[in-house]
Order: C-alpha cells, then structure tokens, then sequence
C-alpha cells in the first residue's frame, strides 16, 4: 500500500517565485520517502529593518481565508495551457507578512529547542498553537529553560532530558548560546538574526569540555545539542 500527499507554497507571482514542494510517501513495509522539489525564481520577500515597520519584532495576527485547492496559477508556456495546481499562493500584497511569520516562526523554533514555554508563546499566532504553549510550564511535566552547558568559553542555556538504552542511562541537552537566547526571551528577533549571522564566524570546539563525554552538534543559528552517558548507578544488596 502507498500513500502520497504532496504540500506546496509560493510567493509572489508565477515563474518568478523560489518554490519548495514535498511529496511524502508512506510505502507500507518500506518505511517513508520524502521527495523534495526546488524551483529557482527571482522574487524577494521584502527587506526588514530593525525597528521599522513590519519588521520581526511587531506580533502579526493570522491571515484568514488563504486558499488551497487550485490556487496557484500556472501561465501558459512553450504550447502548454494555463492551469492551477493545489497549493499556498502567497499574494505580493502578503509577502511582508510571510516574512515576519517565518522569523517569528524561526524563533519559536528556537525557544521551544531550549524549553521555554512561554517565549515560545509569544511568537506564534493561534492557527499556530500558541496556546498549548502559553501555560505554567514545571520541569517535572515540560521542558523548561533551567539547564546550560558551557563549550569552549560560550554558554549555552537550555532543557536537559535523561533517557535510558538497556543499562546505560544518557543524558541529552538542547540549547541555544545565551547571548543569543537572551534577545530571543526579550522579543528581540532581528537584532538576534544580525548576532547569529556574526556569531557564524567563531567556530566552536566540541572537546572544549570537560563535563560531556558523548558527542556534541553546533548549527549556525546558535544551538546546540548534546548527549552525555551517565554513571552507571548499582543497588546496594540489602
């Protein structure tokens, strides 16, 4: 049995729009492939400037009434009839708006990476489920921002996990550089984009600890994620 669902979205006008299409197929036994379509196109989202108007920074309200089925049109070409296809036509007028959601998303993204519940709230809009993180958060029942991790002279400050494989009991950190994470806590989104951007160019090294001893992954956007095996604890015989 094979399923297939294919999601596209656009922005601007057709032909001159970067596009990205997934197809994820479900092969019964053979597990699920994921086929990814690029188009290349010349439409920009418009530039944002910190402080300005419609820039990251302002919260942005849902766009209602976005259509799906046949709302990309595609212009005749090279003897080929104008059609529609299903998919998320983002409009000119709307292309500032996309861009605030994918840096507000972006951000959100990150504090949830890090545990924190209610600054991950605050970057998204209620289609995006704002309200499941807009809660008291408790470490016993969520991830919460309690945790960090210092590699190489920079801190990182997340949420730590403690899992088991057989005997062996791993402990797993995600998180993001403070002085990063800090904007983010503070709504600050362009001005964390411009930090991550110059941060890009001070490489970390993952030996520059003395507390972890499983690997450890940096990304450019100033996260990090890492895995640590623990003692092996033994029950004293009564």
């Amino acid at each position: 049995m094979r399923l297939r669902r294919a999601l596209g979205t656009a922005a601007g006008a057709a032909a001159l729009t970067p596009c990205l299409i997934l197809a994820t197929e479900l092969i019964g036994q053979g597990g699920i492939v994921v086929n990814a379509l690029q188009t290349r196109g010349e439409s920009l989202l418009p530039l944002r400037t910190p402080g300005a108007p419609g820039n990251a920074d302002i919260e942005i309200r849902d766009k209602a009434g976005i259509p799906y089925p046949n709302a990309i049109h595609i212009p005749a070409r090279d003897g080929k009839r104008a059609r529609t296809a299903d998919g998320f036509q983002i409009a000119e007028a709307d292309r500032g708006w996309f861009g605030q959601l994918l840096a507000r998303t972006g951000a959100a993204n990150l504090t949830a990476l890090a545990g924190g519940g209610p600054q991950t709230a605050q970057y998204l809009t209620t289609r995006q489920g704002r309200q499941h993180y807009d809660v008291p958060t408790f470490a016993a029942t969520s991830s919460v921002d309690d945790a960090d991790i210092q590699v190489d002279g920079t801190k990182f400050v997340g949420t730590d996990h403690v899992f088991r494989m057989g005997s062996v009991r791993i402990e797993a950190f995600s998180g993001t550089a403070e002085h990063l994470y800090e904007l983010i806590k503070k709504g600050r989104v362009e001005k964390y984009r411009q930090a991550a951007i110059q941060s890009r160019s001070t490489p970390q090294d993952p030996h520059g600890t003395g507390r972890w001893n499983g690997p450890i992954s940096f990304h450019d956007d100033g996260t990090v994620m890492a895995l640590s095996v623990l003692p092996i604890r033994r029950r004293q015989p009564h």
